[in-house]
């Protein structure tokens, strides 16, 4: 199983390289054995590989024409300065949001999380939730939120991000009654994981890493995220306003 996987991947990235070098949208490619013959694999191979690079948004397959290569479709663009939603950014963008992964736990956080969090005492525990958000289908935003399970003396419940329109921050706010001041943290380079696996195989692309703290008004931490977004799908900007009046 792990050669066929290593084998589709292999046939997919070659058929990428093809397209792009040979093909432009609207252009029919060949039957899938002359692209085995191309390639040097076998035409099954090739077949699997065409099924990932349709689930990319690469090409099309319609019967009685084809494989047909697609225009690459816009970039959401995210701004690394703005607090907005991942799920308005994307919509924004004139794209389709949704979510291919969710999970919530109650878990003893990792010691990097408890100090963002400034815990303290025996093994405190956090809520966890995991998500992935995708743009059209696409994997496209990992998501890892830790939380205090109570703020400001009231019980915070996070299961309500098992919908894609409710986003961390506003049901964190809604539920303690705090007002939130402020978030920060830093940017990294990172590697892409399970999270953005498609058909079956990591996408070999590099990711940029986000981790930011969400503090109260009053300073106190009360979330720690880490936000990984696939550069090949979604454009990350960056804005900054100036002070232009004299004095």
């Amino acid at each position: 199983m792990t050669r066929l996987r290593t084998l589709r991947a292999q046939a997919a990235e070659e058929l990428r390289t093809l397209i792009a070098t040979d093909y432009r949208p609207g252009d029919r490619l060949p039957p899938e054995a002359e692209l085995a013959r191309r390639i040097g694999l076998s035409r099954n191979t090739v077949r699997e590989a065409v099924a990932i690079l349709v689930t990319d948004g690469l090409v099309e397959r319609r019967w009685g024409v084809g494989t047909t290569v697609l225009a690459p479709a816009p970039p959401a663009s995210f701004s690394v300065t703005d607090l907005v939603p991942v799920k308005e950014i994307i919509r924004s963008a004139g794209r389709e949001p949704g979510l291919s992964h969710w999970h919530h736990a109650s878990v003893r956080p990792d010691p990097e999380v408890a100090a963002r969090l400034d815990l303290s005492g025996e093994d405190p525990e956090t809520w966890y939730v995991e998500r992935v958000f995708t743009v059209d289908g696409q994997p496209a935003v990992h998501l890892r939120d830790w939380c205090l399970k109570t703020i400001g003396g009231r019980p915070v419940d996070l299961t309500p991000l098992r919908d894609v329109d409710v986003d961390f921050i506003g049901l964190v706010r809604e539920q303690s009654g705090e007002t939130l001041h402020r978030m920060e943290g830093k940017i990294q380079a990172a590697l892409a994981g399970e999270a953005f696996a498609t058909g079956g195989e990591t996408a070999p692309v590099p990711l940029v890493q986000i981790t930011q703290t969400c503090f109260t008004s009053s300073g106190s931490a009360i979330g720690y995220s880490v936000v990984q977004f696939d550069t090949e799908v979604v454009d990350l900007t960056i804005r900054r306003a100036f002070n232009n009046s004299a004095g």
